[in-house]
């Protein structure tokens, strides 16, 4: 019975990590996802791209600010995230990701 016990704990605990690194992702994330980015170019955007997800994160959970508030700092972080992305990228998936963008706030229009 005690195996079995620990057997479970076991299973909890290993879990628990794998789930803590899967945070959700940004819109931007989300997008750069579709561009097929060499291992160069992902080494490089990841660490400010996972950043950003994490102040708009933090933003979802502030209740001192506003609804509007919460939309301009999220437009701001997203702003920041698209000008270092933009280096990074090519010409073609520059204008994939500008493509997958405007396609995607046509959809938030739509809701």
């Amino acid at each position: 019975m005690k195996s079995w016990k620990y057997l479970v704990l076991a299973s909890i605990l290993s879990i628990s990590p794998v789930a803590a690194q899967h945070a959700p992702k940004s819109q931007v994330q989300r997008l750069v996802d579709q561009l097929n980015l060499t291992p160069d170019q992902k080494a490089r955007a990841d660490p400010f791209l996972e950043e950003d997800a994490k102040k708009i994160r933090a933003l979802r959970d502030d209740s001192s600010l506003n609804t509007e508030d919460r939309k301009k700092k999220s437009a701001e972080i997203r702003k920041g995230a698209v000008a270092k992305l933009k280096p990074i990228l090519t010409e073609d998936q520059w204008k994939q990701f500008e493509k997958l963008r405007e396609e995607r706030q046509k959809q938030s229009k739509k809701k």
